[in-house]
């Protein structure tokens, strides 16, 4: 008789949006956490969703150059419409970029990430950020133009490097929570081919699949930006 681990009938089962939908709002429990990074993008935008089943009010914290930046009007939208959450939006001068110091191991948007994360320590320790469902989930337009393998691994194997590397190194002594690479919803991911995940059409089309009806139109339809883009104007 198996009895470790318990999930493994589950093994090689065809994986349904609601047990992926469970796992997240399991992982939210867990990390008790009512601080979000919020783009207003789809994936943080549905991670809002699923906290605010677990919290009263969620505090959202979004960066962008201007007002009419896209980040600030989505969030915006996607707060307007869940309710219940305290959101800062923090609009970085001219002066405070400035000064933001280069530093030697620095990326693109590395600077973005530090003034974010200098803001959001005045108001909290710990937060929510939503790394890593891209690469599993293949959100990128190069997973939508050449949706195989070969494409799906190599942003995977850049994941630490390009983004978790930089990402603990920027966020200084703010505790950062990543649910989407929790072990429990990655052994999930696993099992769903990319078939799955993308096409020729759509990129991670079971994530649009599991927000619609819960977040706008607008913000699943939304083009994709990076987080290099939050100190610049393009819509």
């Amino acid at each position: 008789m198996i009895v470790y681990p318990e999930y493994w009938r589950d093994i090689g089962r065809p994986v349904k949006l609601k047990k992926i939908e469970d796992i997240i709002i399991q992982i939210i429990q867990e990390m008790d956490c009512d601080c979000l990074a919020l783009s207003g993008g789809l994936d943080s935008s549905l991670i809002l969703y699923f906290m605010l089943k677990k919290h009263q009010q969620v505090k959202a914290f979004t960066i962008g150059f201007l007002e009419d930046h896209p980040d600030v009007k989505y969030s915006k939208l996607v707060v307007n419409n869940l309710g219940r959450t305290k959101h800062r939006i923090y609009i970085p001068t001219q002066k405070e970029i400035d000064e933001e110091e280069n530093q030697s191991k620095d990326l693109e948007g590395d600077k973005a990430t530090r003034l974010f994360y200098k803001f959001i320590s005045k108001y909290t320790d710990k937060i929510i950020s939503c790394d890593g469902i891209d690469e599993f989930m293949c959100g990128y337009y190069s997973h939508q133009e050449n949706p195989n393998e070969e494409t799906y691994y190599k942003y995977i194997r850049q994941l630490r490097e390009k983004h978790l590397k930089p990402l603990n190194r920027n966020s200084s002594q703010v505790k950062v929570y990543l649910p989407y690479l929790d072990s429990k919803l990655l052994c999930l991911l696993s099992q769903i081919p990319i078939t799955e995940k993308v096409t020729f059409e759509q990129r991670k089309t079971l994530i649009v699949a599991m927000a619609e009806g819960k977040i706008p139109d607008e913000i699943i339809n939304r083009r994709k930006y990076g987080f290099c883009d939050a100190l610049r104007i393009r819509d």
